[in-house]
């Protein structure tokens, strides 16, 4: 009330001071310019009617001159008549002529009938100035013009200023003059000034009427909009402003009230807005919790799944090792084989170092069948830890379709680890395919190296069939050789896809780990944004709003 009380006298203080700054000028107008112009009008004025009086009176003397040139008078008479003339007349009850020569002598004179005659060069008024010298300068000079001076009314010891014309006789050189007392300009200017001020004292009275009338008419509802602006500004939007004019006023507390009802639906639908915010953010939240744990849970299948490829790369890379070394034995047993043949009819100890040797070579390829065993054991793992991985990367891609946009990087992360796992499954497939092949093979080798152990034994007894036996047992080395080296280039190449997919796997991880992080911050902005729709809604639930839009909002809700 107090802010709007103010505000009124504000507006009030305004409107008088607007009308003291627009008096202002008037004044300053009529002291400085219209009172000076009328003044100086006046003067022209009586400066105007005195010419005229004199050039009347000079006209008298123009006559008498006429007649002197006629011969009806002579000079002296002339002079004597007109003087005798001008002398009697009067103006304005008691203004009259005077005639004083070039040396300023006074020829006429109705009031100073005893200086007649009389050099008037030293006469000063009271002010000190010297008219008649002045008088006769002016008409020596120019022949005829205005003087001001102070004189004294006749019977009247005060002095006033006097504005009098003169004007030169030539053909006598006489001086004709006659004045007004400038008094009577300063009476008519009083009362011009009086008139203004009763104008400009009524235009103000008006004025003051005005501002009441106005401070009735605008500054009441103006406050009536001011207090309620100040409920508004506190939070209370139950107002209604009253505006029966069809004025501005009226215009502005209409729009007033257009503007708390557009406020208080903004408020409303601000207040579902939030709530629906804060549920959806919830929701993100607990669905982001979700997303994240399964990239954990992926993350560490998939560390697992690292370990696991590594100890069969190892594994594959031994199994290189181990047939590299069985195709050198062969090799050797092939070239002892040849050695033998050439020797053997001759000496039995050297076929019982060959069937030694037959021995070692078929515990060694046991040994390769073990092997093999246990590479067809890794591959099935590895092709299970594909199938898992596959199945991972299907619920990976689903979570993140139930993301929606946040998803789209475990989507495309989904996509590559599912063809990851088509891959290590198709190499395992192939690779268990290879080791089947080897072991059957291997299996074969053993089978022929149990054959050639008994075709040995045979042989000690037959040394007749000994060449052809070596020569089996050469054709059998150089088998098992080309065998083994083959399965040593599937191990080989086993080890280098298995090198491969934990490289995969390990990137794999890697994006695992950073789609955790990313899930992290997603989840604490999700926190972040539910705190503001809290925010926001205590805000919006700050304000009072009328009933019937907390009905609607209520119904909205619902």
């Amino acid at each position: 009330m107090a802010l709007a009380i103010g505000r009124r006298r504000s507006l009030l203080t305004k409107f008088y001071v607007a009308l003291l700054i627009a008096v202002l000028p008037l004044l300053l107008l009529q002291q400085l310019y219209v009172l000076p112009a009328i003044r100086q009008q006046l003067r022209d004025d009586r400066i105007r009617a005195v010419r005229q009086l004199v050039e009347a009176g000079h006209g008298i003397l123009q006559a008498y001159e006429a007649r002197v040139r006629a011969g009806e008078l002579s000079p002296r008479e002339a002079q004597h008549k007109a003087a005798a003339m001008l002398e009697g007349l009067r103006y304005a009850n008691a203004e009259y002529y005077w005639i004083n020569d070039l040396e300023t002598r006074l020829v006429m004179h109705p009031f100073l009938p005893g200086r007649i005659g009389e050099d008037m060069k030293g006469y000063q008024d009271v002010a000190g100035k010297r008219v008649f010298a002045d008088i006769v300068e002016l008409a020596r000079r120019e022949g005829e013009g205005a003087v001001e001076y102070l004189a004294t009314r006749p019977r009247e010891p005060q002095p006033i200023p006097k504005v009098s014309y003169v004007k030169l006789f030539a053909p006598w050189g006489w001086v004709l003059g006659t004045g007004v007392y400038v008094e009577d300009i300063e009476r008519e200017v009083a009362a011009v000034q009086r008139r203004m001020w009763v104008a400009l004292l009524s235009g103000v009275a008006l004025a003051g009427l005005a501002g009441v009338y106005f401070s009735r008419r605008v500054l009441k509802p103006v406050r009536s909009l001011v207090d309620a602006a100040g409920k508004v500004a506190r939070g209370d939007l139950k107002v209604t402003v009253v505006t029966p004019s069809h004025d501005e006023v009226g215009d502005l507390g209409r729009a007033f009230n257009a503007m708390v009802g557009d406020v208080q639906r903004m408020l409303g639908e601000m207040g579902e807005v939030s709530r629906a915010t804060e549920t959806d953010a919830r929701h993100i939240h607990r669905s982001a919790a979700g997303l994240r744990q399964a990239a954990q849970d992926q993350s560490k299948s998939l560390r697992n799944m690292t370990d696991a490829v590594m100890g069969m790369t190892q594994e594959l890379a031994m199994g290189a090792s181990q047939a590299e070394l069985t195709a050198r034995t062969a090799e050797a047993n092939e070239q002892a084989a040849r050695e033998g043949g050439a020797v053997v009819r001759g000496t039995g100890e050297k076929m019982k170092e060959i069937a030694q040797v037959v021995e070692r070579s078929a515990r060694m390829v046991e040994r390769l069948t073990e092997w093999s065993a246990e590479v067809e054991r890794a591959v099935e793992l590895i092709s299970d830890v594909a199938d898992q991985t596959r199945v991972l990367a299907v619920n990976t891609a689903i979570e993140a379709m139930r993301a929606g946009e946040n998803g789209k990087g475990f989507a495309v992360v989904a996509q590559e680890v599912r063809k990851l796992a088509e891959q290590a499954r198709t190499a395992a497939e192939r690779i268990g395919t290879l080791m089947k092949q080897s072991q059957t093979e291997t299996e074969a080798a053993a089978a022929q190296m149990k054959q050639g152990r008994l075709k040995v034994s045979e042989g000690l007894a037959l040394s007749a069939e000994t060449g052809k036996a070596l020569e089996r047992i050469v054709t059998g080395a150089e088998e098992i050789q080309r065998r083994v080296k083959d399965t040593a280039r599937a191990h080989a190449t086993q080890a280098e896809t298995g090198e491969a997919l934990t490289l995969r796997i390990h990137v794999l991880s890697n994006q695992a780990v950073e789609s955790a992080t990313n899930v992290e911050q997603i989840t604490k902005a999700v926190e972040d944004l539910e705190v503001r729709a809290r925010q926001l809604r205590e805000l919006v639930t700050r304000f009072q709003v009328c009933e019937e839009v907390a009905v609607s909002k209520e119904d909205n809700l619902a």
